[in-house]
């Protein structure tokens, strides 16, 4: 069952589960923001896309599309915030609503701080996250005939 979580602690919250992160490549710190930003407030998809080189954005579940050209179906509302440090875009954070009269500056201010935090992260004690994003996944070795 979803609660409505204020911004601010919410924004704590985010802050709380990163400066505790304990590198895993069992669970990502992501997950749990997340599993937050969804649970404390009238979010329907929250996704964090990685971006990876200059030429493509990809999600963790991979996928080749940018962020803003899908959205999850019965999707009325959406915000798309570029996680950025220093002029670098490190990715997107992405939060659809399927209600109309979601999403509003109070959510837009929230998703920049969410956005910012994740931004320090990744390029600080979190940074093994992108590393493992970048990492190409092995191709099953052809069998000999």
């Amino acid at each position: 069952m979803k609660s409505y979580l204020s911004p601010q602690k919410l924004l704590v919250d985010v802050k709380g589960v990163l400066d505790n992160n304990r590198p895993s490549f069992h669970h990502s710190p992501l997950e749990d923001v997340v599993a937050l930003l969804s649970e404390g407030r009238h979010y329907s998809w929250v996704g964090i896309y990685l971006t990876l080189d200059k030429k493509s954005s990809s999600p963790l579940l991979e996928t080749a599309v940018h962020p803003g050209q899908m959205a999850v179906p019965g999707t009325r509302k959406k915000i798309l915030v570029a996680l950025k440090i220093a002029g670098r875009e490190l990715g997107f954070l992405n939060i659809e609503s399927n209600r109309d009269a979601a999403l509003g500056s109070e959510d837009r201010v929230l998703l920049e701080g969410v956005a910012d935090l994740l931004a320090r992260f990744l390029t600080g004690p979190g940074k093994y996250l992108l590393l493992r994003a970048a990492k190409p996944k092995a191709r099953p070795k052809a069998a000999a005939a």
